[in-house]
């Protein structure tokens, strides 16, 4: 456990030669311009309304604990920026879902020689994009009552002070979630299967998430972490995930439960 978070950052140094390769480019372009297209609007929308939901947010607050207000500008500055960066990032990932699911696939070939059932014509890429927007949705749905639970925590006593180091670390999570599951689904694992065996990584999970979302802080490279994000995911699935998946039932049977 404790090599998980080297695992993890390895993972990410692999993966940037992989992208420039000539074999990926093809499913990197793609992906790349729906990239550009929203963070751009993302940076707009960010800067445009942050200040006046700020300001917002702030005058529910009563004017007897104005002594704390640091401290709630904290707490709301946190949860509308998380806010704000899921409202895109699942436009973002929806859009680039089908192939990025390609770019993990054409991945695992190069690096194990599997060559995977399906020839790419227009019914099996029909196929892959259901299945895809499928799993996004999946992952909405898992993270929607998570996210409010959370967000409800922020407004009580004592509790909202952990807040957002609890958003922080969910935030992360997700990140791993959301990169991780396009070669799991590739490899026909169901996604609850799937969390429960990131579950038992939790520090390469954190590692992983926590490297994406310094990337997504970076101007410009943030527009290269999507692709370099699933490429890497895909290296920690062959390294680290598919080599157990003959203990996998096991694990499932002494993990159940949510995250």
């Amino acid at each position: 456990m404790i090599s998980h978070p080297f695992k993890a950052a390895g993972a990410f140094l692999k993966a940037f030669p992989l992208i420039l390769s000539k074999d990926l480019r093809l499913f990197i372009l793609a992906p790349l311009l729906a990239n550009f297209l929203l963070v751009g609007l993302l940076y707009m929308v960010a800067f445009s309304y942050f200040q006046s939901l700020m300001d917002s947010a702030m005058s529910y607050l009563p004017e007897w604990i104005s002594f704390v207000n640091w401290l709630f500008y904290l707490i709301f500055g946190a949860v509308i920026s998380v806010l704000l960066f899921y409202s895109f990032s699942v436009g973002v990932n929806i859009l680039a879902a089908p192939f990025m699911a390609f770019l993990a696939e054409k991945v695992e070939e190069k690096e194990t020689g599997k060559t995977f059932d399906e020839a790419l014509n227009a019914s099996v890429i029909m196929s892959i994009i259901g299945r895809s927007l499928q799993r996004e949705l999946q992952k909405i749905l898992y993270f929607l009552p998570r996210f409010i639970l959370l967000l409800l925590l922020s407004f009580i006593p004592l509790v909202n002070v952990i807040a957002p180091v609890l958003l922080l670390l969910f935030s992360m999570w997700m990140l791993s979630l959301q990169y991780m599951d396009y070669a799991f689904d590739n490899n026909k694992v169901k996604f609850h299967d799937m969390r429960m065996a990131l579950r038992a990584k939790p520090l390469l999970c954190w590692t992983f998430g926590g490297i994406v979302m310094v990337g997504l802080t970076i101007p410009f490279f943030n527009l290269f972490v999507m692709p370099i994000a699933v490429v890497a995911a895909t290296l920690l699935w062959i390294t680290v995930f598919s080599p157990q998946q003959g203990d996998h039932s096991a694990l499932l049977d002494h993990n159940r439960g949510a995250f």
